[in-house]
């Protein structure tokens, strides 16, 4: 692997570290769409199962509410688990132009979502259907382009959660993606004891990322950070789609 591919894919976890330091989330999102610059998605999936597990463990376990939010959303994550292994099963058979052009409209639309503040809503009745759909769509993405949990995060700003129920909800989402995710990556053949060591590495430029995210967030307002961050990953997704085209 070229000196220059290294060096990028550890700017890309250290960016998504500092992007979690800040916002509590993002990233797995933000390291793929920078790796993706430089390395094809079914090389660049398996680089995130360890840095996702291990920064979302103790955001998850955090809060006192692990055991309620699991029993309240089990189906959801059910339905995950199966979305999981279809998405992997497909990445390493579909056409990787296709993936490319796909995760660089799911970034499009996150970044969009976000810096216009749409904030939809849904009725206690549709819960019990919308739920599991929600699951298999948000496993069946990070099993193809490694984008985790976005339809679950903007599942749960429609359910209007609080704050801190949100951030430990998100944290098992991607806790438990991350976990099922590495099994069904290594059921496929993606996962090899190369890219697990790789895998292992990444996690020093993305705590060294959170760091600095932490510090940032104590100076910089929160709201101005989020708004220069979903331009610029709207700028990578326009190119990812772009670079699936052309």
């Amino acid at each position: 692997m070229e000196t220059y591919v290294i060096i990028t894919i550890g700017i890309a976890f250290f960016v998504g570290g500092v992007v979690k330091g800040v916002v509590g989330m993002g990233l797995p999102l933000t390291a793929i769409a920078l790796m993706t610059i430089v390395i094809e998605l079914e090389l660049a999936i398996p680089l995130l199962v360890i840095p996702i597990i291990a920064t979302n463990l103790l955001q998850a376990i955090q809060g006192g509410n692990f055991l309620s939010l699991i029993k309240k959303f089990w189906g959801m994550l059910l339905a995950a688990v199966i979305g999981i292994f279809i998405g992997a099963y497909a990445l390493y058979r579909l056409d990787p132009t296709y993936l490319l052009i796909g995760l660089g409209i799911i970034v499009c639309i996150y970044s969009l979502n976000n810096l216009f503040t749409i904030r939809l809503s849904i009725s206690k009745k549709s819960i019990p259907f919308v739920a599991p759909f929600v699951g298999l769509l948000s496993g069946f993405l990070a099993g193809t382009t490694g984008a985790v949990g976005i339809p679950v995060a903007i599942y749960y700003q429609m359910l209007k959660m609080k704050k801190d129920i949100f951030v430990q909800a998100v944290g098992i989402q991607f806790l438990f993606t991350g976990m099922i995710l590495t099994f069904a990556l290594f059921r496929e053949g993606g996962l090899q004891e190369n890219i697990l060591i790789a895998s292992f590495l990444a996690l020093i430029p993305t705590a060294i990322g959170m760091w600095f995210g932490w510090i940032i967030r104590n100076k910089v307002s929160e709201d101005k950070f989020r708004n220069w961050l979903y331009i610029i990953l709207l700028l990578i997704g326009l190119n990812l789609v772009r670079k699936g085209i052309f």
